[in-house]
C-alpha cells in the first residue's frame, strides 16, 4: 500500500533516513545557552570603580574601622577584640559597636579585611554589623601601584 504522502514507501517499510529535527533543536538550545552565558563568563569588562569621601561634617575620629587579619583576629578602631569565632570576642565586639553607635549615630563604618581571609568570614562580619543596625559599611582596599 502506498502512502498518501507521495514518497513511494509503503507503511510496512522501515524509514532509513536520519531525522535531523531533534538534532537541530538541541543545537539551537545550546547556541542560545552559550550566547547568554558568554558575556557573563568574560572577565574583560572595563569597570571604573567610584571614588568616595567622607560625608561633609564627618571627622575621621567619628568613623568606625573594623579590621580582620588573616588569622581571624578582630579589632575595632585598633582595639583588639579577639578571635572572630570566640563568643567573648563577639560580645566585646557588639559592646564596642553599640557604644560607637550611641556616640556617633549615622556615621560611616569601614571594614578592613586581609585579602587572604575567607570570603565567608567577611560576609559574617558584615552581617553582624547589619544585624546591629550599622548599614552604612564600606570596604577598604589598597590602591595598586601606589
Amino acid at each position: 500500500m502506498k502512502s498518501s504522502f507521495g514518497s513511494g514507501w509503503t507503511t510496512s517499510e522501515e524509514v532509513s533516513d536520519i531525522n535531523i529535527v531533534p538534532l537541530v533543536d538541541v543545537l539551537l538550545v545550546l547556541l542560545v545557552i552559550f550566547m547568554i552565558t558568554a558575556p557573563i563568563i568574560a572577565h574583560t569588562l572595563d569597570v571604573k570603580l567610584p571614588s568616595a569621601s567622607l560625608s561633609p561634617g564627618t571627622r575621621t575620629n567619628q568613623t568606625l574601622v573594623v579590621s580582620v587579619d588573616r588569622n581571624g583576629q578582630l579589632a575595632v578602631n585598633e582595639k583588639l577584640m579577639g578571635h572572630i569565632r570566640s563568643e567573648s570576642a563577639m560580645t566585646r565586639f557588639e559592646k564596642e559597636i553599640n557604644g560607637w553607635k550611641a556616640m556617633y549615630p549615622g556615621s560611616p563604618a569601614f571594614l578592613r579585611a586581609d585579602h587572604r581571609i575567607r570570603y565567608g568570614t567577611v560576609i559574617m562580619v558584615m552581617a553582624r554589623l547589619r544585624k546591629m543596625g550599622v548599614v552604612n559599611v564600606g570596604l577598604m582596599i589598597e590602591r595598586e601601584g601606589g
